[in-house]
């Protein structure tokens, strides 16, 4: 998977000065694009570990906990957008979503 998924970057073929120029515009798009993702991920964490009484809020819990477990391909592009190794995610919001309980 690449970049060019969330259209930041346009190839030219050959990469040259003008490039990286264009290039450190585009990261800052980039970066409010990773950040966003990130949210995603915190959201997903906090639903997990909260101890709410509302059946909704239940429902987002179980499904926050689905997944991250479950390492779907959505839950890997997420990880991707955010910049993050879903794995690495993975790995560390089971131990939040453990000591949580």
């Amino acid at each position: 998977m690449n970049y060019d998924t969330l259209n930041l970057y346009e190839y030219h073929g050959i990469y040259n000065d003008v490039d990286y120029v264009y290039d450190s515009e585009l990261s800052e798009e980039y970066m409010s694009y990773q950040a966003i993702w990130k949210a995603v991920i915190l959201q997903a964490i906090i639903d997990s570990t909260s101890n709410y009484k509302r059946m909704e809020n239940k429902i987002e819990k179980i499904k926050a906990n689905n997944w991250f477990n479950d390492y779907s391909e959505d839950f890997v592009t997420v990880c991707h957008f955010a910049g993050y190794s879903a794995v690495t995610v993975q790995t560390k919001a089971k131990r939040i979503i453990s000591n949580s309980k």
